[in-house]
């Protein structure tokens, strides 16, 4: 019988080949954060510049690789009645193979788009996906906040390779800066 880390093709990517991988698994693997209840600071301190003045509960926002549920949980206690929740486990929200599978949400649906510690677990044709995919659901006006931060088992092993891969998210997603700083961002849709 192969092993779960065998069972992982990249050795780092997000694909499985069947096997339900517990959120213990990941986080002991990949998600060190995901452990956290409380949303991630970034999130918090800037939920006023993503929602733009609007009531939250108007918006809707989808949480990209989720984890635990921390920001979606986050959120919706802010009021926000539409949160999509997507992760490879489960455990919270809706199952799914990010970089390998399509997102179930209508186009030019999303006002916020959550990205928080999840682009660097994907390998470059994945991010490449997902990017497309958030270009395809945001509606114009539509914010996104990415975090990252260098992780052994990851794409951004160190803060160098880190720094270089939010520099290609931004430049890939073409979307105004709002907020740029080291190793996080928020843009806006403005096409």
């Amino acid at each position: 019988m192969a092993t779960k880390e065998q069972n992982i093709s990249d050795n780092i990517g997000w694909y499985t080949k069947g096997i339900k991988l517990s959120r213990e698994y990941l986080n002991n693997r990949w998600c060190v954060r995901c452990k956290k209840q409380n949303p991630t600071p970034y999130l918090r301190n800037n939920i006023h510049l993503l929602s733009g003045g609007q009531k939250i509960k108007t918006l809707s926002v989808v949480d990209i690789g989720c984890g635990n549920g921390r920001n979606s949980r986050f959120l919706k206690n802010q009021g926000s009645k539409y949160v999509y929740s997507l992760d490879m486990a489960n455990d919270y929200g809706d199952k799914i193979i990010l970089g390998k599978e399509e997102f179930s949400i209508q186009p030019n649906s999303i006002d916020i788009v959550l990205a928080n510690y999840v682009f660097m677990f994907l390998n470059k044709k994945e991010r490449q996906q997902v990017i497309a995919q958030i270009k395809k659901i945001a509606k114009k006006g539509c914010k996104i906040i990415i975090e990252l931060y260098p992780a052994k088992d990851s794409f951004a092993k160190d803060e160098e390779s880190a720094l270089k891969m939010q520099k290609e998210i931004f430049e890939q997603l073409k979307w105004e800066k709002l907020r740029y700083s080291k190793m996080k961002f928020i843009a806006e849709k403005k096409e």
